[in-house]
C-alpha cells in the first residue's frame, strides 16, 4: 500500500484515509475518535477508547529428528512470542514427557490442558496486559540480592549452593514473563500512552532485566565453586569485602533506577574500575598460596589434581565476581539513558 495517498487535503481541511481493514479491526464506526500521538518523525494513530481482543494464537512443534535442546528453544521461543496454544508432537512422548513437562512448567501462565500418548497441548493462562513490568522486575531484584547474600554465606561454608540454583530457575520464570510483557505492551501504542511510557524506556527496562538476569546467572555459576575453592584466612576475608561491596553497588543502582537518580547511576559507572582492580589482586594473591585442602608432595598425582582444580575454580569465581561487577555498572549506563 502506497501510504503517501493516505494524507491529502479536501475544501481547505487535513484529510487522512484510514485503510478498511484497520478499520475493521479495530470495530470503529462514524463518529469514534482517533487517537493520535506525535513522534519526531512519526505520527502514530490508534483507536481511542476501543479494546480489542487480540487473537489467540497457536503453533505445533514436532519433536521427530530433534534434539530435546532444540525443542525446548522451539518451545520457549513460541512462548516468548506470545503463541497462547503450544502443541507438541512426538512419537516417544512417554518418554521424552517428564523433561517436557518441565520445560513448560517453567514458563509462568503455560498449563498443559491435554495429554495423549503423542501429543501434549499447554495453554497460556495468564493476562499479560494486567501484569505491571516493575512488579516483575522488583522481584527479579529481589530474588538476586537474596543470591548474592546466599553466596557471602557460601563463602564460610554456611549455605546449601542448590538453593541458589533453584532461585535462579525463578529469575529465570520472570525474565521471559517480563519479555512478553514488554513486547505487549510495544505492540499498542494506546497502551504506552495508558502507562505513560515510551518504546525507549520500555527498552532500557528490557536490558535492565537482562542484566539482572545475567547477575544472577553469575551467583548461580560462583555458588558450587565457593566451597570447593575454600579461601582460607586473609583471602577468605578479601572476597567476602569484594562481594559485600558488589552487593551494595547492586541495591544502589537498582534504587536509582527506580526513581531515576542519575548522579548515584553515573557515581556506580565511574567507579566500576576499583572493583576489577582488587579482582585481580586478589586473584594474584591466591595463585600465590598453596594448596589449603590438600598436601601437594612430589609424585602426589591426586594431589596435584586438586589443587589444579581449585586454581581453575578460583580463576572461574574471580571472572564471574568481574562479570557481576559488569552488569551492574550496565544497569547504571542504562539508568543514564532513562528519557
Amino acid at each position: 500500500m502506497d501510504y503517501r495517498k493516505l494524507i491529502g487535503f479536501s475544501n481547505g481541511s487535513f484529510v487522512v484515509t484510514i485503510p478498511k481493514y484497520w478499520v475493521e479491526k479495530n470495530k470503529l464506526k462514524k463518529g469514534d475518535n482517533i487517537g493520535v500521538e506525535e513522534g519526531s518523525d512519526e505520527i502514530i494513530f490508534y483507536a481511542e477508547g476501543k479494546s480489542v481482543k487480540k487473537e489467540e494464537k497457536s503453533i505445533t512443534i514436532s519433536m521427530d529428528g530433534k534434539k530435546l535442546s532444540r525443542v525446548k528453544a522451539e518451545i520457549i521461543t513460541a512462548y516468548l512470542n506470545n503463541y497462547h496454544t503450544i502443541e507438541i508432537f512426538s512419537k516417544t512422548l512417554e518418554e521424552d514427557a517428564p523433561v517436557l513437562k518441565g520445560i513448560l512448567r517453567n514458563l509462568s501462565g503455560m498449563e498443559i490442558i491435554e495429554q495423549t500418548r503423542q501429543r501434549i497441548v499447554a495453554k497460556d493462562l495468564i493476562d499479560i496486559s494486567s501484569i505491571p513490568i516493575n512488579s516483575i522486575i522488583r522481584r527479579v531484584d529481589l530474588i538476586a540480592r537474596s543470591m548474592m547474600d546466599d553466596n557471602l554465606l557460601c563463602i564460610d561454608r554456611k549455605c546449601n549452593p542448590d538453593s541458589i540454583i533453584h532461585r535462579d530457575m525463578d529469575i529465570n520464570r520472570l525474565y521471559y514473563l517480563g519479555f512478553r510483557v514488554i513486547k505487549n505492551i510495544m505492540d499498542s501504542p494506546k497502551n504506552m500512552k495508558t502507562l505513560n511510557t515510551t518504546s525507549w524506556n520500555l527498552l532500557v527496562d528490557k536490558i535492565v532485566l537482562r542484566r539482572i538476569e545475567e547477575l544472577a546467572d553469575a551467583q548461580k555459576r560462583m555458588s558450587s565453586l565457593i566451597a570447593e575453592a575454600g579461601f582460607q584466612g586473609g583471602l577468605r576475608e578479601e572476597f567476602k569485602s569484594i562481594n559485600k561491596e558488589l552487593k551494595e553497588r547492586f541495591c544502589k543502582v537498582m534504587k536509582a533506577y527506580y526513581s531515576n537518580d542519575k548522579q548515584t547511576a553515573h557515581d556506580i559507572q565511574v567507579t566500576g574500575k576499583d572493583i576489577i582492580d582488587r579482582c585481580n589482586k586478589f586473584l594474584e594473591n591466591a595463585s600465590k598460596v598453596p594448596c589449603h585442602d590438600c598436601n601437594v608432595k612430589k609424585g602426589a598425582k591426586k594431589s596435584i589434581q586438586e589443587s589444579n582444580k581449585i586454581v581453575v575454580s578460583t580463576a572461574i569465581i574471580v571472572e564471574q565476581t568481574k562479570a557481576t561487577s559488569s552488569f551492574i555498572k550496565h544497569i547504571a549506563r542504562n539508568v543514564l539513558n532513562v528519557d
